[in-house]
C-alpha cells in the first residue's frame, strides 16, 4: 500500500519519519493522554444528569415521569461504566460511539432538553412506561451484544495487510482533494434537487442519476481539513483554509435552502462537532475546554441554534410545499421572507402543537433539537402497534420486500425477486404501521417517522430485541473497520507507540453512526449489513483515487513517498 501524502515511511510494521521530515512538529507526533478528558467527561455528565434528574422529580412529581428517570439513569450509569472509558473507546470508538448516540439521543438529551423548555420528561407522551421500557431493555441487548463482540478472537484495528488498508482506505488525501470532493458534492446536490429537481424526489431512477446522488454526502468533506489529527494529517491549518471555508459553507447553507433541507446544513455541522468530541476523547487535541473563550462560543452557539438557525428551519417547513413548483432562485427568497416573519414561525409552532392528533410527533419546541432526541416517535409507533393488537402477518412481509427493495434492480431481475420497489420505496415505515393500525391509505407516502419499538412489535412482538442483539454484532464489527491502529517511531526520542488514525470515510459517517439505531425498525440492521457499508467503502475509494489522479496532475510533481507495504 502506497501513501503520497505525509512524511512517514512504513518500515517492519512500525511507521517512522524520513529524514526530510525529521523537523516536524513534535505536538504532532507526541501521544497525548485521553484520559484526562474522557474522566471528567464521565464524571460531568452524571453530575448534570443527576441534577437534571432531582429537578425534574422535584416539579413533576408523577409516577410516569419518576419511572423514566428512574431509567435514564440506569441507561446512563451502563453507558458511563463500560462505554465511556478511554479504554473502551481506543480500542472500539465507532460502535462505543453508537451506544452513546442512542444512550444520548433516548435518554440523556430528552431530560436535559425538556427541562430547559420547562416540560416533564414523558411530556406528550400516551405511553410512556412501554416508551422507556423498550429503551432501557435495547441498550442492555447492545451491551450484551458489544460484550460478546469484544468477546470475538477476531482482533480489528491493528491488522496492517487488511484488504481496507491495501486498498487506500486509511491514506491520507490532501487538502486539494478534500476540496475537489467537497465540490464534487455540492455539484451532485445542485444537479439532483436544483437543475433536475425530479431526480431528487423520485424514489427510483436511472443508475446514473442515483450514483450522481450518492455523492452528494462529499459536500461536507472540506469541513475535516482543520480536523487533520483525526486522519492522520499533521500540517497546521492556515488562516486562509479558514477564511475558504467560510466562504464554502455560505454556499452550502445556499444550496441546502435552495432545495429545501434542514438536514442540508446541519449534518455537516453536527459531524464536526462530533468529530471534535470524539477527538477529545481520543487525546488528539488539548483538553482544556473550560476556558472563557470556550464559554463565550459554546453560548454563541446555542444562541445560534435555538435563535436563528431553528427559525431557518421552521422558514424551510413554511414555505415546503412551493420548493417543487417554483425555481430554486425563488424558492430561496421566499424562505428568507419566511424567516423575516416572526409572527408567522409562532403560528407555525403553535399550529404544530395543537393541530396533530391521529399521529403526533409533538414532544420538543425546538425544531433542530428534537431531529437529535425525539422520542414521541417511539411513542407514536407504539400506539399504532397497540391499535394492531399483535404480531401483523402483512407488516412481517412489507419489512421483508423492504429489505429486498434495497438492492439493485438487476440482482432482483436474475433471481426474479417480484416486488413493488417504487412503492416500497415510496413510503416509511411509520406510514405503513400507521396504515395497518386503520390509518387511510392516502398515508402511504408521507413520510411517518416510525420506532424501531412500534415496527418491532407489531411485526415479531418481544422477537425484535433477539434480532437487534445478532444483528448488531457484525454491524459493530463493520464500523470499527473505519478506524485503524498503527506503530509509529518518534524521530527524536526513537519510542514507538500507537497512532490512532480513522479513515475519512468514517468521519464522514460520524452523524450516521451517532443516530444509527433511533431508527424505524430492526430492517435497517440488515440493509446496512448487505449496502448500505459496502456501498459506502466502494464509493469512497474511487472517489479518493480517481481525486488522487487529479491531484497529481495539479501538481504534475510526484509526491514524497509514505507508506509501503
Amino acid at each position: 500500500m502506497h501513501n503520497y501524502l505525509t512524511p512517514f515511511t512504513y518500515m517492519d510494521g512500525v511507521i517512522t519519519h524520513q529524514q526530510p521530515y525529521a523537523n516536524v512538529n513534535q505536538a504532532s507526533v507526541k501521544q497525548v493522554p485521553a484520559a484526562n478528558f474522557t474522566g471528567v467527561l464521565a464524571k460531568w455528565s452524571w453530575i448534570v444528569l443527576l441534577i437534571a434528574a432531582f429537578v425534574q422529580v422535584l416539579i413533576f412529581t408523577t409516577l410516569p415521569n419518576v419511572v423514566a428517570v428512574a431509567s435514564v439513569l440506569l441507561a446512563w450509569q451502563i453507558v458511563k461504566r463500560i462505554f465511556l472509558k478511554k479504554e473502551m473507546l481506543e480500542a472500539f470508538p465507532l460502535s462505543s460511539f453508537l451506544i452513546i448516540g442512542y444512550a444520548s439521543t433516548q435518554f440523556y438529551f430528552p431530560i436535559i432538553f425538556t427541562l430547559i423548555e420547562g416540560k416533564p420528561l414523558v411530556f406528550n407522551l400516551d405511553l410512556p412506561y412501554d416508551v422507556f421500557l423498550h429503551s432501557t431493555v435495547t441498550i442492555v441487548v447492545l451491551a450484551l451484544a458489544h460484550y460478546v463482540y469484544r468477546s470475538l478472537p477476531y482482533k480489528h484495528g491493528t491488522q496492517s495487510n487488511s484488504w481496507l488498508v491495501k486498498a487506500g482506505l486509511f491514506n491520507i488525501p490532501s487538502d486539494l482533494q478534500l476540496w475537489i470532493m467537497g465540490f464534487m458534492g455540492i455539484g451532485a446536490t445542485f444537479y439532483v434537487y436544483l437543475y433536475t429537481p425530479d431526480i431528487g424526489w423520485e424514489v427510483t431512477g436511472s443508475a446514473s442519476d442515483k450514483a450522481i446522488q450518492a455523492l452528494m454526502p462529499f459536500s461536507y468533506i472540506p469541513f475535516f481539513i482543520p480536523f487533520g489529527e483525526m486522519y492522520g494529517k499533521d500540517k497546521p491549518v492556515g488562516k486562509s483554509t479558514v477564511l475558504l471555508l467560510i466562504g464554502y459553507t455560505l454556499l452550502l447553507f445556499l444550496v441546502s435552502i435552495g432545495r429545501n433541507s434542514r438536514g442540508g446544513f446541519m449534518i455537516g455541522f453536527t459531524t464536526l462537532g462530533f468529530s471534535y468530541i470524539m477527538g477529545l476523547m481520543l487525546g488528539k487535541y488539548k483538553n482544556k475546554i473550560f476556558t472563557v473563550k470556550n464559554a463565550m462560543i459554546a453560548v454563541f452557539a446555542g444562541w445560534l441554534l435555538t435563535g436563528p438557525v431553528a427559525d431557518i428551519g421552521t422558514a424551510m417547513v413554511l414555505v415546503r410545499a412551493h420548493r417543487m413548483n417554483i425555481p430554486y432562485d425563488e424558492l430561496i427568497g421566499l424562505t428568507l421572507d419566511a424567516y423575516g416573519d416572526k409572527e408567522a414561525i409562532r403560528r407555525y409552532r403553535l399550529a404544530d402543537i395543537t393541530s396533530k392528533h391521529d399521529w403526533d410527533e409533538n414532544y420538543l419546541d425546538n425544531i433542530l433539537l428534537a431531529r437529535f432526541c425525539n422520542i414521541k416517535f417511539n411513542d407514536a409507533s407504539l400506539v399504532q402497534a397497540a391499535r394492531i393488537g399483535g404480531q401483523d402477518p402483512y407488516m412481517a412481509t412489507f419489512v421483508e420486500d423492504y429489505i429486498w427493495a434495497t438492492l439493485p434492480q438487476p440482482f432482483l431481475d436474475v433471481f426474479k425477486i417480484n416486488i413493488d420497489k417504487k412503492m416500497l420505496k415510496g413510503v416509511s415505515m411509520g406510514d405503513y404501521l400507521y396504515y395497518r393500525a386503520g390509518g387511510p391509505k392516502e398515508a402511504l407516502g408521507g413520510f411517518r417517522t416510525g420506532s424501531m419499538a412500534g415496527t418491532g412489535m407489531a411485526t415479531f412482538g418481544w422477537w425484535y430485541m433477539v434480532f437487534l442483539g445478532v444483528g448488531m454484532i457484525p454491524v459493530f464489527l463493520l464500523f470499527d473497520l473505519l478506524y485503524y491502529k498503527r506503530k509509529v517511531q518518534n524521530p527524536l526520542t526513537g519510542t514507538i507507540y500507537m497512532q490512532a488514525t480513522f479513515s475519512i470515510c468514517g468521519m464522514l459517517g460520524l452523524d450516521a453512526v451517532f443516530r444509527y439505531l433511533p431508527s424505524e425498525s430492526v430492517a435497517s440492521i440488515a440493509i446496512f449489513l448487505i449496502r448500505d457499508f459496502i456501498q459506502a467503502i466502494i464509493l469512497y475509494l474511487v472517489i479518493y483515487h480517481g481525486t488522487r489522479m487529479l491531484n497529481l496532475l495539479v501538481r504534475k510533481r510526484k509526491p514524497a513517498l509514505v507508506t509501503s507495504n
